[in-house]
This record gives structure tokens, sequence and C-alpha cells, in this order.
């Protein structure tokens, strides 16, 4: 079984997305920031 800890450490919940991969924002960002939806990037003034 995996440790939830290792898995956070290895998965990125939107790893893949503009905002995490080129834009450098956390996952945790994403969630404050953008609701969730890193698609909401594009929005940013």
């Amino acid at each position: 079984m995996y440790d939830d800890y290792y898995f956070d450490e290895c998965e990125d919940e939107y790893a893949g997305t503009y905002a995490h991969d080129v834009a450098g924002y956390s996952d945790d960002d994403i969630d404050t920031v953008f609701d969730g939806d890193p698609d909401a990037y594009w929005n940013i003034d």
C-alpha cells in the first residue's frame, strides 16, 4: 500500500496544466487562487 505522504510527493493533481507546469503554480495555489480550476489562469490581470 502507498502512504498518502509518498503519493502526494510523487503525484501532482494539476500536473500537465499550463498554470502548474509553465507558470509554476503549486497545487495549493491553484486550489486557493483559481478555486481548483487551472484553466482559469488565463484570467489573471
